[in-house]
C-alpha cells in the first residue's frame, strides 16, 4: 500500500471511529453521583418537562441522542406520572431503557371513614399534594369545578369516600383532581350499585348520606349500623329532636371522647339537640356499611340508645328504659375510673 492510499484509509477510518467513539461516550458513559435520583414526575407533566428536568440534573450528555433514543424506546407515550428512583450513574441507554420500564411510586393517601371533609384537606396538605384551603374551597363551593351525575345542593361534605388512593404527584393547583377523585369513587362503591334503592328511599340521597354520617361517628360496631339508623327514622317520623353527640361535635369543629353539657349550648343547625329534624348536611364521610345502614335501616321499636362501654350500646324503646340504661352506663364509668 503506497503512502497516498494509506493515508486516505488512515483518514476513512478516523472519519468513522472517531465520530463512533464519540456517539457512544454520548450514550453508553455513564454520568451522574454514584446514589439514588429521584425524579417526580407530577400529573399533566409532558416529556419535554421531564427531558428538561433530566437536563438540568445533569443525567443527559446529549439532548439529541436522549430524545432519539427515547422515541425508538416509546418513552413519551410510556412514561407515567408518578415518583422514579433512579441508580446513578448511569448512561443515557439504561436510562431511556430505565424510564420506558419501571414503574413509579405512587402517594398514598388514606382516607378512613368518618373523617371530616377539613381533616381530609388537613391530610392532603401533609402529603404535598395540595393546599387544606384550596381544597376546602372546591368542598364548599364545588359548582363548575366537581362533575355530579345526580342532582346534590350543598356542599360535598359526606361524598369523600373513605378508600386507600393511590395518586400521582400533583402540583398546585390540582386540589379538583383529588376531589373528583373521592367523588367518584362514592359513585361507582355506593350511589350506582345501589341507584334502584337510593331512588325508591323516602330520603333524598343527601338526606340518607346525612344520616348515614351521624351514624357512623356514633357507631363502632358494623352489626349494630342498621338498628342505630332506624332509631334515627323512628325519632324523625314522631318529630323528636335526634339528640345525637356527633353533630354537636361536628358543630363545635373538634372531636373529643365526651360532650359536656355547656357543648350542648352551640347556637348551630348542626346541633341536633336544639333542632329538630336531620342537620343541614352530612357531618363527615360515611363508609359503605354506615350508607347501607342508612338505605336499609332495621325495623326496630327503638326510640333510644346510650353507649355501654364495651363498644357497644343498650337500645331502648321507652325513656323511662332509657333512664336506667344511662344510670348503668354511668355506674360502669363510675367504677372503671376508680379503679384506675
Amino acid at each position: 500500500m503506497n503512502r497516498r492510499k494509506f493515508v486516505i484509509f488512515f483518514a476513512l477510518v478516523c472519519l468513522i471511529l472517531v465520530p463512533g467513539c464519540w456517539i457512544g461516550w454520548l450514550v453508553f458513559a455513564p454520568r451522574g453521583a454514584q446514589g439514588i435520583f429521584v425524579l417526580v414526575v407530577y400529573r399533566g407533566d409532558t416529556f419535554d418537562q421531564v427531558r428538561a428536568e433530566l437536563e438540568r440534573q445533569g443525567l443527559i450528555r446529549s439532548r439529541f441522542w436522549f430524545e432519539r433514543l427515547a422515541r425508538w424506546k416509546g418513552l413519551p407515550e410510556k412514561l407515567k406520572a408518578g415518583i422514579y428512583r433512579i441508580p446513578t450513574p448511569i448512561s443515557l441507554w439504561r436510562l431511556t431503557k430505565w424510564l420506558a420500564e419501571a414503574k413509579p411510586e405512587l402517594i398514598r393517601l388514606t382516607i378512613w371513614e368518618g373523617m371530616m371533609a377539613r381533616e381530609i384537606a388537613e391530610r392532603v396538605e401533609q402529603l404535598g399534594l395540595g393546599e387544606a384551603e384550596n381544597f376546602m374551597e372546591i368542598v364548599q363551593n364545588p359548582q363548575g369545578k366537581v362533575k355530579l351525575p345526580f342532582d346534590w345542593q350543598g356542599d360535598l361534605e359526606g361524598l369523600l369516600f373513605p378508600a386507600t388512593y393511590y395518586v400521582p404527584p400533583l402540583r398546585p393547583g390540582n386540589e379538583a383532581y383529588l376531589v373528583q377523585l373521592m367523588v367518584n369513587a362514592f359513585v361507582e362503591r355506593f350511589w350506582k350499585p345501589y341507584r334502584d334503592e337510593i331512588e325508591k328511599s323516602p330520603f333524598t340521597l343527601r338526606q340518607l348520606v346525612t344520616i348515614a354520617s351521624m351514624v357512623q361517628w356514633e357507631v363502632k360496631m358494623d352489626e349494630e349500623r342498621p338498628i342505630v339508623a332506624g332509631v334515627i327514622v323512628n325519632r324523625l317520623k314522631r318529630g323528636m329532636k335526634l339528640e345525637i353527640d356527633a353533630t354537636v361535635l361536628y358543630a363545635l369543629g373538634q372531636r373529643k371522647r365526651r360532650v359536656l353539657y355547656r357543648d350542648l349550648k352551640v347556637d348551630s343547625p348542626y346541633n341536633t339537640y336544639r333542632y329538630a329534624g336531620l342537620p343541614p348536611g352530612p357531618i363527615c364521610s360515611p363508609g359503605l356499611p354506615s350508607l347501607l345502614a342508612a338505605l336499609r335501616p332495621a325495623k326496630v321499636p327503638y326510640l333510644y340508645y346510650v353507649a355501654r362501654g364495651d363498644g357497644y350500646h343498650t337500645f331502648s324503646a321507652t325513656y323511662e328504659e332509657h333512664l336506667k340504661a344511662v344510670q348503668a352506663y354511668r355506674k360502669w364509668r363510675a367504677k372503671r375510673q376508680a379503679g384506675q
